[in-house]
């Protein structure tokens, strides 16, 4: 269970994802401008990794735990409170920061994580994280919409309740071995530490790790617009929020927990791209499908349950390549950047697919992308498989 401490960033970064759109398109902002503001919104998930070296540095990864959680649980709470159209200019910077943060808490509980994780149980907790993250954000998003959609809180007292789920959604860190005594003091991050990160990354399976999380084999981007597709498939406001909410949180974390159990099995790199390829003929499926609610209902429930699986190889992935690194959460967290920068230019590019051709066009950029870019890597993850094997003296 050590990968449900995961949840604070599940829960913001599903808020980001799920109920900004749903919140923003029905107070009448078009789909096209949501994408941007919610790439904008996301967009720390890329490039907060040039400070993950100070989380190997310094301070416990304890201590950067708490410290972040406070900073994402006051930003978030503004961000929500301040959500509408008007206030557009104070709440994406506020929700930008609630984001950056919760990277940085990631980063930190997954380095912790990452060292005190045993290589026959990282499938599981790799499940485990994303039951957490993908599951437990879309719970958070359901209660936040349905909570607002019937007027039963304000959206003051909307962020209020994110900024409480937060601090719950840590507690699991209260139960984890002591983690270790950081390697490299404060002054030596961008001595020793780079150096250090160097040499990890430039090992060619890491390499090989960063084609596949950079590409769009496997990135699932149309996740994060589809509580905004509901008119286009004439399914009332109730239909979207169950399906993006409970539907969501159950199909994604079956999805997470059956990728995890066969990243634990098989080759994770085979687990992740033939899980992308599953969400490329959800994608394509739905582009050409009639657009009735039972055809939304369906195809994104499917769609979220393979990106669970999907997140769980991809999480088990990083721990198998990182390890017991002492610098573990940059290294993560240099994963992380180039699968969420993927997410994001493809959030941006279905966005202009559905401004040009509605849905159709959404869902077709989505799962031709993914597909043209799986079989190559398919080819690259033999061929590493079979130089490892080989290194190792043992046939392929």
């Amino acid at each position: 269970m050590k990968g449900s401490a995961i949840l604070p960033f599940g829960l913001s970064l599903g808020f980001m994802s799920t109920a900004l759109p749903f919140l923003l398109t029905r107070q009448g902002v078009s789909l096209g401008r949501v994408a941007g503001i919610s790439a904008t919104a996301l967009s720390p998930t890329v490039w907060a990794f040039l400070f993950k070296p100070l989380l190997d540095s310094g301070l416990k990864r304890s201590t950067y735990c708490l410290i972040l959680t406070a900073t994402a649980s006051i930003s978030i709470a503004v961000g929500v409170a301040m959500l509408t159209p008007a206030h557009l200019g104070v709440a994406v910077p506020a929700l930008l920061i609630a984001t950056f943060s919760m990277v940085l808490y990631t980063g930190s509980a997954n380095g912790w994580m990452s060292q005190v994780t045993g290589d026959h149980e990282r499938g599981i907790v790799a499940g485990w994280q994303n039951v957490a993250n993908l599951g437990g954000g879309a719970l958070g998003s359901f209660a936040v919409m349905g909570l607002l959609k019937h007027s039963i809180v304000t959206q003051q007292s909307a962020g209020l309740l994110m900024a409480v789920l937060v601090w719950v959604g840590a507690t699991p860190l209260l139960f984890f071995p002591k983690p270790p005594e950081p390697k490299f003091r404060m002054s030596e991050v961008f001595s020793k530490t780079l150096i250090e990160i160097g040499r990890a990354v430039r090992r060619r399976e890491c390499l090989v790790g960063f084609a596949l999380l950079l590409s769009p084999a496997a990135g699932s981007a149309a996740s994060n617009l589809q509580s905004g597709l509901g008119k286009d498939f004439h399914a009332s406001e109730t239909t979207v929020i169950w399906v993006m909410g409970i539907g969501a949180a159950i199909a994604c974390s079956i999805g997470a927990l059956v990728g995890g159990k066969l990243a634990d099995r098989f080759p994770r790199g085979y687990v992740y791209l033939f899980s992308g390829l599953g969400t490329a003929a959800t994608a394509i499926a739905a582009a050409v499908l009639p657009r009735t609610p039972a055809v939304y209902i369906v195809t994104t429930l499917l769609y979220n349950a393979i990106t669970g699986s999907i997140y769980a190889a991809y999480n088990a992935l990083g721990l198998e390549l990182t390890g017991d690194s002492p610098v573990a959460s940059t290294q993560l967290g240099l994963f992380a950047a180039s699968i969420n920068g993927n997410v994001n230019y493809m959030t941006r590019a279905d966005g202009l697919g559905y401004r040009k051709a509605g849905v159709t066009g959404m869902y077709l950029v989505d799962g031709l992308a993914s597909v043209v870019c799986i079989v190559p890597l398919l080819f690259l993850v033999k061929s590493e498989r079979k130089r490892r094997a080989l290194r190792a003296g043992v046939a392929a």
